[in-house]
């Protein structure tokens, strides 16, 4: 949603404003009908950064965007993304001796991946109409993927109401990028997967500062998605029981704590074990401990709706939008999306920006934090995005346009997860899968 940083505008000018909401698929937007064509073109630069809480993971983004008329009827699009990820990750849940779960997290830095993304689209804008396709690549060190997409949106009525379509397809190459220095690691396997995404929807102005927007999407993927760095701990698959025995979690957390992993992994002792012919570390882990591998279905289905509102307050010189998202997901993982942002002029140019987001989810069916034994299907999964569990999200935005040309953005996020906060609280969720995190971004655009 553009900024109604424009306190002289009149009511059209701010309902053009209020309909720039893009399309809400990721898959889509690259090529997504989001809005009126622009007259000059823009430049974006933005930076974020991402941390979560006690320096588990942390996430460096810059990002470089630009969109420019190309003729009378077309508009160009190029996005580049790069962001750099590092610290470390849940690996497998562990049991003290009463039985309760304790998460493994390997320290030292024991992920670190840079990502690079680059999109382009063109869109042609006819007397009532927007076509648009894109094309983008996105590499990692352990997968590269190629999407596509398409967008078509058709303005009927004097333009008061907008039907939408957008199809996207994904193909992407994984494999597991293997670290002999990092402990649990098993060699890289080379799989392939994809996603197909259809999007329909209606936008519909009810007056002069209302517009409501109804989506309906189907998201597809199959092939390989389990993830290859997950661990389950599976009780029967181990020599024996410790529970009441030994404190296998508690072990586990004193090697961590007193740095003995982090210091075979620097020493090359793990490096040797796990390149040694002699050793099979991963199968002994399996034989002792009981640990798995991370298994899931081989597709996932998805429908979304998403609901829409803005309105714009010309007393105040504000707009407040509303958006809800429903998931139904063939993994029992449904999600509810509630979201709330107030875009507020200040004068001079200066906007503030609050919002909340509240976001709740139901377990997937083969999620656990440990399994008693392997299920029939064979299907489990510790990783704790397949929990049982609510957040939620506190934004703050403020921006300042400078002679109409620069506009700079400051925003924060503060994100707390909590398994108490799902709506029912009935499916499966545990405190060791609460945290926090925070992102601080900083924005400039540049219009000429």
């Amino acid at each position: 949603m553009a900024a109604i940083n424009k306190s002289s505008k009149d009511k059209t000018d701010a309902l053009s404003a209020l309909l720039t909401a893009a399309l809400a698929l990721p898959g889509i937007s690259a090529a997504a009908p989001g809005g009126y064509r622009a007259s000059e073109t823009l430049l974006n630069f933005h930076h974020a950064d991402y941390d979560e809480q006690g320096n588990r993971m942390s996430v460096t983004t810059d990002q470089a965007f630009i969109t420019t008329p190309v003729g009378r009827d077309f508009e160009g699009h190029f996005n580049a993304i790069q962001d750099v990820t590092s610290g470390a990750s849940p690996v497998v849940n562990f049991l003290d001796t009463q039985g309760n779960p304790h998460q493994f997290v390997e320290t030292g830095a024991s992920i670190k991946d840079r990502r690079e993304i680059y999109e382009t689209s063109l869109g042609y804008y006819g007397d009532n109409s927007y076509a648009s396709f894109g094309i983008g690549k996105s590499t990692e060190d352990d997968y590269i993927s190629n999407y596509g997409s398409v967008s078509y949106r058709l303005d009927l009525n004097q333009k008061q109401t907008s039907l939408l379509a957008g199809a996207g397809m994904t193909s992407d190459e994984v494999w597991n990028s293997y670290n002999p220095d990092v402990f649990l690691e098993e060699p890289s396997i080379y799989n392939r997967r994809k996603k197909r995404e259809l999007m329909v929807g209606i936008s519909q102005v009810l007056n002069q500062t209302t517009v409501v927007q109804l989506n309906v999407a189907n998201v597809r993927n199959s092939g390989s998605l389990s993830d290859p760095y997950k661990k389950v701990y599976v009780v029967d698959e181990g020599i024996i029981d410790f529970r009441g025995l030994i404190n296998v979690a508690g072990l586990f957390d004193f090697i961590v704590d007193a740095g003995l992993i982090e210091a075979l992994n620097r020493s090359g002792i793990t490096r040797l074990l796990n390149e040694s012919p002699l050793i099979d570390v991963v199968g002994l882990a399996s034989f002792i401990f009981g640990l798995e591998k991370d298994t899931r279905p081989d597709s996932r289905e998805q429908w979304l709706i998403l609901l829409r509102a803005s309105h714009y307050f010309e007393a105040t010189n504000s707009a407040l939008h509303v958006d809800y998202r429903y998931a139904d997901d063939s993994w029992d993982a449904n999600s509810h999306t509630l979201e709330l942002k107030w875009n507020v002029g200040l004068g001079a140019d200066w906007q503030i920006s609050p919002g909340v987001r509240y976001y709740s989810q139901s377990s997937a069916f083969f999620y656990d934090t440990f399994f008693e034994s392997i299920p029939e299907d064979g299907y489990m999964s510790v990783d704790y995005r397949l929990a049982g569990f609510g957040a939620i999200s506190k934004k703050l935005g403020v921006s300042k346009t400078f002679e109409r040309a620069y506009t700079f953005y400051v925003d924060f996020e503060q994100y707390e997860r909590r398994h108490s906060y799902e709506i029912g609280g009935e499916t499966k969720g545990d405190a060791i899968d609460d945290y926090d995190f925070k992102i601080l971004s900083f924005s400039v655009d540049y219009r000429f």
